[in-house]
């Protein structure tokens, strides 16, 4: 099983499917399916046409990409981790598909999260979501951030575990 992640240039990826990714064809929508589920993808080619690696290239370098991510995502899935920085920054409970979040107002935040992502946390300033797409773990990663985005002098807020903080220096007398 060979990924490469970082890649600047698409066209000279090694790519190989793990021999537990099967793909599936009805007309134009992919099915990948893996041992964690199975992800559809519309295809940007008709039914006609097979399937091979080097046509997906030279139709659309996107999709290409969507395919790989998918493929990761049956096989070894996303997490993204997030840090509650702040006082009173912190997660309350997590209740079926109910996240509690206080965030420094003066009520409780409760978020549904959806089916495809599975939620726990560690600690109380701690949060992690993993889910087999990408896209929709990113959006709603991005969803939750957007709360409380981290404030610019002293970083209080929502951040991505290895998320880089520039702070802006304060008055000076």
């Amino acid at each position: 099983m060979l990924f490469n992640l970082k890649m600047k240039n698409i066209f000279k990826t090694n790519f190989k499917i793990p021999s537990n990714v099967k793909l599936y064809q009805n007309k134009n929508i992919l099915a990948v399916e893996g041992t964690l589920g199975r992800i559809y993808l519309n295809a940007p080619f008709s039914n006609s046409k097979q399937i091979s690696f080097l046509k997906i290239k030279e139709l659309s370098c996107t999709f290409f990409r969507s395919l790989q991510n998918a493929i990761i995502g049956v096989s070894l899935g996303f997490t993204v981790r997030l840090s509650f920085i702040g006082v009173g920054f912190r997660v309350e409970s997590i209740e079926k598909n109910i996240i509690k979040l206080k965030l420094g107002f003066s009520h409780f935040i409760f978020l549904k999260v959806p089916a495809y992502i599975s939620v726990f946390s560690s600690k109380k300033t701690r949060l992690v979501l993993k889910s087999i797409n990408k896209e929709l773990l990113k959006e709603f990663s991005s969803k939750l951030c957007s709360f409380k985005l981290p404030d610019i002098y002293k970083g209080k807020g929502i951040v991505y575990k290895n998320q880089k903080l520039r702070l802006k220096e304060g008055k000076k007398k």
